[in-house]
């Protein structure tokens, strides 16, 4: 894509904005001309940010890689449906200035490295667009409501027209990224919009509380790397061993909340069905390598996906742009088009559609075992505490 000719924009910046506030009107219809004419406007406008989400990638994956070699790096251009939903949100956003169209994601292993990361990134021209400073979220320091961490730069990279567009670049844990997934996966399934906290409030509660666990877990020096029984362990010995009464009292109040919640959703059946559901996605890729786009359309009521692989980004744009007016009639229907040369990055970039939860259910085990344990006086013995420090 690097070696394409700079040509005049189809569209000017005025019909980006103008299409924007069309398509959110309250008169505007699916089968109208007018409809399908806009999402014309906005698939344009969502495409010509390919090129700067590549170079943003490439600096990304160079910066990232100095400081944790098993850094997962990908990328994504924001869904159609994700865009008008954004619009429709917040009434001052105009299409043309949305931060977010174009995304890429970097999952580290430790907080400690991410904070190296971060460092090297904010000093980079591409991340200094605010008056000469790097603009940026830290939702680690200062999380979501919704208990959402990682950290967020906007940068500027040039496009194809010898323009810059933005590029919104999210570093997180894996621990941290374990949540995220867990939360998308939800919102894909029950259609509810969790990720923007539009969502019922007991699933709300739910996640909130459980970001406040897997804060915990990240403190916890290498807590990946050792047995699953050593984990448990270690985060027994945080929440219910810690010699700060106030930091227990409310943590373990916190496992209350949690193991209540999941009586009350269900929420191991549902997570094992729905990620169940989406390894027919991954049985199929498994097997191809893919290079280039997947095009998805999931029929929800049905349960079934099915994925179309196009080696060129022109005739997956059309398809998509087919499809999601399809799904504009249709709340069964989720339409998706993700990249990626490796199915890894595929499964990693986008965890709505590809991941496992097995991770977030075996700490969610974690935690309700630990609620059973603190509860009863003989679990935590002098036995038990000479257990922890011998393996620790």
């Amino acid at each position: 894509m690097s070696n394409q000719v700079a040509v005049k924009p189809k569209y000017s910046g005025k019909q980006v904005i103008k299409a924007g506030e069309i398509l959110i009107a309250d008169d505007i219809s699916e089968d109208m001309p007018k409809f399908s004419e806009m999402m014309d406007i906005l698939s344009y406008w969502r495409f010509s940010h390919e090129e700067p989400l590549e170079k943003a990638l490439e600096i990304i994956q160079e910066n990232s890689k100095k400081f944790d070699k098993k850094t997962i790096c990908a990328k994504r251009l924001k869904r159609h449906f994700s865009i008008v939903n954004k619009l429709r949100r917040f009434d001052y956003m105009k299409l043309k200035n949305m931060q977010d169209i174009a995304g890429c994601r970097a999952i580290v292993s430790s907080l400690k490295k991410l904070r190296k990361i971060e460092r090297e990134l904010k000093k980079k021209k591409e991340f200094r667009i605010k008056e000469g400073l790097p603009k940026f979220k830290d939702y680690i320091a200062n999380p979501k409501h919704d208990g959402y961490r990682g950290l967020h730069l906007i940068g500027k990279f040039p496009d194809i027209y010898g323009t810059s567009k933005l590029v919104e670049v999210q570093v997180r844990t894996i621990t941290q990224h374990y949540w995220a997934t867990a939360l998308e996966i939800v919102d894909l399934f029950t259609k509810q919009s969790l990720k923007t906290n539009q969502g019922e409030n007991v699933w709300k509660d739910f996640f909130k509380d459980m970001g406040t666990i897997f804060e915990v877990i990240d403190s916890i020096h290498r807590f990946n790397d050792i047995s699953h029984q050593a984990q448990f362990d270690r985060l027994f010995e945080e929440i219910v061993l810690t010699s700060n009464v106030q930091r227990k009292k409310e943590l373990t109040v916190c496992c209350k909340r949690i193991v209540q919640s999941c009586k009350n959703l269900k929420v191991n059946e549902k997570l094992v069905a729905y990620t169940g559901s989406l390894k027919i996605v991954d049985d199929r890729l498994e097997n191809e390598k893919v290079e280039g786009y997947v095009l998805l359309k999931i029929e929800l009521n049905k349960f079934r996906v099915q994925s179309i692989l196009h080696a060129d980004n022109e005739s997956a744009a059309r398809e998509y742009i087919l499809l999601e007016k399809q799904a504009a009639r249709n709340d069964d229907l989720v339409v998706a088009m993700v990249y990626s040369d490796a199915v890894g990055g595929i499964k990693d970039a986008y965890p709505n559609y590809f991941a496992d939860s097995t991770v977030f259910l075996r700490y969610l085990g974690f935690v309700r075992r630990i609620y059973q344990l603190s509860n009863d006086e003989k679990s935590v013995s002098t036995g038990f505490l000479k257990r922890i420090f011998r393996i620790n």
